[in-house]
């Protein structure tokens, strides 16, 4: 994993495989709850209902890094992801909630062995808060932390997901009420021979 790269093409695919279209497909209604609450408690700045203020900081700092903002558009934090995260764990999926809690003690933990006199991850610079990740990437706590973090970021917009689009933004396309054919390649050349 290169989380320093920017590259959000290679990121995208990757997150991809993690969501299983399969499983998300079955869950949409879920997801869309989670998104339409997300929203509106991000815009608002509502209180954390899971995760304590404390927790919250250090999981949207992992969420920043997963989903980084620059140049090219918005990431997690501008998203909303976390408000997303806490709602999914407090209500649709409790039973992660606490290997996500386990995980951020163990961030904070592992930045507060790595820099003193922080207070946890969320205070150390962009590039220790990648290092410490590198430490966990094969864990149970960094997957299902990564997989929240996509579903808080890329959430259908219009059952009040990601704020402002932002999930769009970050893969460069425009949001549609709806898509016209032809969607790709192999839909214009079938549109060709048909005229």
């Amino acid at each position: 994993m290169d989380l320093t790269s920017g590259n959000r093409r290679q990121f995208l695919e990757s997150s991809a495989a993690l969501l299983g279209g399969g499983w998300a497909t079955m869950n949409l209604p879920v997801l869309a709850a989670l998104a339409a609450w997300a929203r509106t408690a991000a815009a608002e700045q509502a209180p954390f209902t899971t995760l304590t203020p404390t927790q919250a900081r250090a999981l949207e700092a992992f969420a920043a890094q997963i989903v980084p903002s620059d140049g090219s558009g918005p990431g997690a934090r501008e998203a909303g992801a976390i408000w997303f995260i806490d709602r999914a764990l407090g209500s649709y999926f409790p039973e992660m909630k606490e290997q996500v809690v386990s995980g951020i003690g163990d961030l904070d933990t592992r930045a507060r062995r790595r820099v003193r006199s922080v207070a946890g991850f969320a205070d150390l610079a962009s590039s220790d808060q990648v290092r410490v990740m590198r430490q966990i990437e094969d864990t149970p706590f960094f997957f299902t932390a990564r997989m929240l973090t996509v579903m808080g970021v890329f959430s259908d917009p219009r059952h009040g997901g990601n704020r402002e689009h932002a999930g769009e933004q970050i893969l460069g396309i425009e949001h549609k009420p709806s898509y016209q054919p032809p969607f790709g390649w192999y839909d214009a050349e079938a549109a060709r021979g048909r005229s």
